[in-house]
């Protein structure tokens, strides 16, 4: 995420996201959120931002090509989630929520999400990650 940083403005944030390899710019007429991309490799990047236009929180969602997502060496959406989890927990305290849909790392503000468990799609959905927050220190409480 060259460049992009927790604390900075959202207009620096913005500028960063646009210079990003692979940026889709809007269609014309198309409105999109503020501090959000959308890459050539379907990656999608939202960035929260607090009353200030302070950045606070970067969230990653997974592309379908020519990205990787590497965090501490563990490469959070091409390696099933079960292996992301293992590896995290050899690092870090995780925390495990909805039965595995809600994955959390507090000591490193990081969370991965999927919508759905493998074992409940019948099929590949759930086998990976489908998004990844990092934030800063007490975001979400």
């Amino acid at each position: 995420m060259a460049g992009l940083q927790i604390g900075m403005s959202i207009e620096a944030a913005e500028q960063s996201l646009q210079e990003m390899p692979g940026f889709v710019p809007p269609a014309p007429g198309e409105v999109r959120n503020r501090g959000f991309a959308h890459y050539e490799s379907e990656l999608s990047i939202s960035v929260d931002f607090d009353s200030l236009g302070v950045v606070r929180a970067i969230e990653l969602f997974r592309p379908e090509k020519d990205v990787q997502v590497v965090f501490r060496g563990v490469n959070l959406f091409t390696e099933s989630a079960d292996a992301v989890i293992s590896q995290l927990a050899e690092m870090f305290h995780v925390e495990i929520e909805d039965g595995g849909l809600n994955i959390t790392a507090p000591s490193v503000f990081i969370g991965l999400w999927r919508s759905v468990l493998p074992e409940d799609s019948g099929g590949d959905d759930g086998r990976h990650f489908e998004s990844v927050i990092i934030a800063a220190p007490g975001y979400g409480s």
